[in-house]
């Protein structure tokens, strides 16, 4: 993921502060960078173009189809088991399947999940879960390959993840981080909030990212497809 212009401050003990020198939420995107596309499955996708401090050329960014357990292994089988520890804050060494099942039983609603792909192959999860306490903060994760990490693909998928939530009535984002994750951290602060640390991780709630209006009109459209589709196969 690029690295932003500014510093990561810690105050220890206590509460811990993530605060950007240079760079705020509101002129994170200066031009757009989504665009409407046909994911494999014939479902509303996003292409994402302009990658900013990145070699990818482009990405695609679809919702997760309710049941599909195969990107997530496919993208937990690309993280090294630092990059998964510090993903489920405990040492992972596989995807047991009731964790598969569960991580993809989603609606796009409560339980929202992406996915970035590259040239076919997901690198990529973004997730957002609404939290059982206040029905107006999600709890966010992100995952990514080893082999595409610092490349903007987490800045990717927060913002769609962030604009699909928001759609279905999140305000706030809860985060739950490794104190050593650098690259989450980086996401975070723009966002503001405060975050306190217990046992190495970070815990802490920000607002959503902002997006272009336009980019946020497209994201809207493929998360409201995918809340559809999503109740269709419930009903079914």
């Amino acid at each position: 993921m690029p690295v932003c212009p500014m510093p990561v401050r810690i105050d220890a003990p206590g509460p811990v502060t993530l605060v950007p020198a240079t760079v705020t939420g509101a002129s994170r995107w200066v031009t757009e960078r989504f665009h409407l596309t046909t994911g494999e499955d014939g479902a509303p996708a996003l292409l994402a173009t302009a990658l900013p401090r990145s070699l990818l050329p482009e990405l695609t960014v679809s919702p997760l189809t309710r049941g599909d357990t195969n990107p997530l292994q496919r993208v937990f089988d690309g993280m090294s088991p630092e990059s998964r520890r510090m993903r489920f804050l405990a040492a992972t060494p596989v995807m047991a399947p009731h964790m598969a099942v569960r991580l993809a039983d989603v609606d796009h609603a409560s339980h929202g999940c992406w996915v970035a792909g590259l040239e076919g192959e997901p690198v990529g999860i973004g997730r957002y879960i609404r939290t059982s306490d206040d029905p107006a903060v999600a709890e966010i994760a992100l995952e990514v390959v080893d082999t595409c990490q610092g490349q903007g693909v987490g800045r990717v998928l927060l913002d769609v993840i962030g604009t699909a939530a928001a759609d279905a009535g999140i305000a706030s984002l809860f985060w739950l981080m490794d104190e050593t994750n650098r690259r989450v951290r980086l996401l975070a602060a723009p966002l503001g909030g405060r975050f306190t640390r217990d046992s190495g991780v970070l815990e802490g709630t920000t607002g959503l990212p902002p997006v272009a209006p336009l980019d946020a009109v497209r994201i809207v459209r493929c998360a409201r497809a995918a809340r559809r589709r999503a109740a269709e196969r419930t009903a079914a």
